[in-house]
C-alpha cells in the first residue's frame, strides 16, 4: 500500500480526493488549474451514473488528473464475504470506467477499512491500494482548520487525503450537507504549497517522480 514517497527529491506531494464525483469536484479541478496541479480523485461507483457525474469524470482526465476506485456503495470492506467484496471493486470498476472512457490504476478502501482478506480478494483485480500520509476531517470541520491541519504536515510525497463529495446513503448526522467547505480548504492548501514551491500532482505522476 501506498501512503507516502519518501524517497523523493522533488517538490511535490498529492492530493486525493473521496467519495466523488459531485459538483464540488469542478471547483476544486478549478483550483488545482489555477496553480498548474493535477490530483487524483477515487470515485464511487454509484454515483458514476448520475447527473453531470459522465461530464465530471471526463473533466478530471481532461484536466490532467487521474480517478481511482473507491468501491460501489461505500461500505466496510472487512465485514463483507469475498463475493461481496469483489463485487463492490468490479461494479464500481465497470461503472467508472464507462463513464470516464479510462482504465482504472489504484483503489482505496472506504474509511481506510482493510485486512489481509480483503487484499487478498482485491489483489486479482490488479489495482494498486493507496492510503495517504494525512487526511484532514474536511468532510465535518472547517476550511481553515481543515488547512491548517494539513499545511503543518506537509512536506515532499506526501499523500494528502480529502474529499469532494459524500456517499449518498450516508446518514445526515454524520458529515457535513456540502463539500462547500473542502473547495474552501483546497484553496488555502495550495496557495500555501504554491508560496512554498510545492506542486500537487496525481498518484501516477507522484511514482515516477525523482
Amino acid at each position: 500500500m501506498l501512503e507516502h514517497r519518501h524517497d523523493i527529491g522533488e517538490d511535490v506531494v498529492a492530493l486525493t480526493f473521496d467519495d466523488g464525483p459531485s459538483p464540488w469536484t469542478g471547483p476544486i479541478l478549478d483550483l488545482l488549474a489555477a496553480h498548474d496541479g493535477h490530483a487524483t480523485f477515487f470515485a464511487l461507483g454509484c454515483l458514476a451514473d448520475a447527473d453531470g457525474a459522465e461530464q465530471a469524470l471526463r473533466h478530471i482526465l481532461e484536466s490532467g488528473s487521474e480517478v481511482g476506485n473507491h468501491t460501489f456503495s461505500h461500505p466496510s470492506l472487512p465485514k463483507l464475504d469475498d463475493d461481496s467484496i469483489r463485487g463492490e471493486l468490479e461494479r464500481a470498476g465497470s461503472a467508472i470506467e464507462q463513464a470516464s472512457g479510462t482504465t482504472l490504476r489504484y483503489w482505496r478502501p472506504p474509511f481506510f477499512h482493510v485486512d489481509d482478506r480483503v487484499r487478498k480478494v482485491v489483489s486479482p483485480l490488479g489495482l494498486e491500494e493507496v492510503g495517504c500520509s494525512m487526511m484532514p476531517w474536511d468532510w465535518e470541520w472547517d476550511a481553515a482548520r481543515s488547512a491548517t491541519f494539513v499545511i503543518e504536515r506537509l512536506q515532499r510525497g506526501s499523500i494528502v487525503c480529502m474529499h469532494d463529495g459524500r456517499p449518498p446513503d450516508e446518514p445526515a448526522e454524520l458529515s457535513a450537507p456540502t463539500r462547500q467547505a473542502s473547495v474552501a480548504a483546497v484553496g488555502m492548501i495550495l496557495d500555501a504549497m504554491t508560496e512554498r514551491g510545492l506542486r500537487s500532482v496525481t498518484i501516477s505522476e507522484l511514482l515516477v517522480s525523482s
